[in-house]
């Protein structure tokens, strides 16, 4: 008896599985999908479909466009080109124009949540300056590796991160935070992943510059492999961070004060004639120099946040939420905030030509 229950579940299995392959040849895998509004308000959709007749090229595609009065109705008009469904849950890559992002992000990631043939853990991008279909006719005609392309960017730059778009609503429908996004563009033909652009309620309200967006990714723990300098010309040292932790929490004397604590372990990857390591004095001046610019960049980087920008990226009044002080419920508290920055850098390998001890 039990081996004819083990050959039938093995039937069930193989039958299963071709019926399954037999489904995916009838659907259109998205590899990329790009989201634009169009004169008249009605959203205008690109995606890159996997060409599966080119099997030496994965990252080849075939690119479907459509025009709609919701993203779904979009999506579902693909119909009227191609013969199958966009299938969504291989998808990578999901880029909105600043115009939604703007004034109709939650409509349309909307679709995305509610989705049930997506897994959300694809990467959201701001088309920085371009439409979202100029993008994504470059990275196709590029044949781009968007993954790979982010992940370099992240740990080389820093200005970007892997937050996918299942952990970006998680952080929206917390209570006292506000999100920051990847952004693109196109330049000269090329795709080049930029600054963040960052939310308040929903909505995209600018972008940060290349340092604030590294020092974001810094303070939000979300990248370690980054470079910095202090000086110049024959003064400069330069500092590649291997591995950095932050924490903000507030004060246990004063609850209008925020404690920021960086502990950044680097090496040193380049100095100049004037830069001489002859003791352990030498490089503790140098670890200071790095401490002191990084605890007056992040000063600067939070003022502006609390008096320019005024959106809470940094979560500081989810922790104020989660503490049950009462100045979260207070109007513009950042403003009230006062920040202080401790920066611990350890330099665990000074090298270079010059090293006398």
């Amino acid at each position: 008896m039990r081996k004819y229950v083990i050959a039938l579940l093995i039937a069930v299995l193989i039958f299963g599985r071709l019926d399954s392959i037999r489904e995916l040849t009838d659907l259109a895998v998205v590899k990329a999908f790009g989201i634009d509004l169009t004169e008249d308000g009605k959203y205008h959709i690109s995606a890159i479909v996997i060409d599966t007749s080119d099997k030496e090229n994965s990252e080849s595609g075939i690119i479907y466009e459509s025009t709609g009065d919701s993203v779904h109705d979009a999506a579902r008009n693909i119909v009227g080109i191609s013969p199958k469904k966009l299938y969504l849950a291989h998808m990578e890559t999901l880029i909105i124009s600043e115009e939604i992002a703007k004034d109709k992000m939650e409509n349309v990631l909307d679709f995305f949540i509610r989705d049930n043939e997506g897994s959300n853990a694809f990467y959201l991008f701001i088309a920085n300056g371009n439409k979202s279909s100029e993008i994504i006719d470059t990275i196709n005609q590029e044949k781009i590796d968007m993954v790979s392309f982010l992940k370099a960017s992240e740990k080389y730059r820093g200005n970007a991160n892997l937050k996918n778009l299942n952990e970006i609503i998680k952080t929206i429908f917390k209570e006292g935070i506000e999100v920051c996004v990847n952004s693109i563009s196109v330049k000269d033909d090329k795709v080049l992943i930029n600054n963040m652009a960052y939310f308040k309620d929903w909505q995209m309200k600018d972008y940060l510059s290349q340092e604030e967006s590294v020092l974001y990714n810094v303070l939000t723990n979300e990248v370690n492999n980054i470079i910095m300098s202090v000086g110049s010309e024959d003064n400069l040292a330069v500092l590649e961070i291997v591995d950095s932790k932050s924490k903000i929490s507030i004060d246990k004397q004063q609850n209008n004060k925020i404690n920021i604590k960086i502990d950044v372990n680097g090496n040193l990857s380049e100095t100049s004639k004037n830069i001489q390591i002859k003791s352990t004095n030498d490089l503790e001046e140098i670890q200071k120099s790095f401490e002191s610019k990084i605890n007056s960049d992040v000063i600067e980087f939070c003022n502006k946040i609390k008096n320019e920008y005024n959106t809470d990226i940094l979560g500081i009044g989810n922790l104020l939420y989660r503490k049950k002080n009462t100045l979260y419920t207070e109007e513009n508290y950042l403003q009230k905030l006062s920040i202080d920055v401790e920066t611990n850098v350890n330099i665990s390998n000074q090298g270079g030509i010059n090293k006398k001890w």
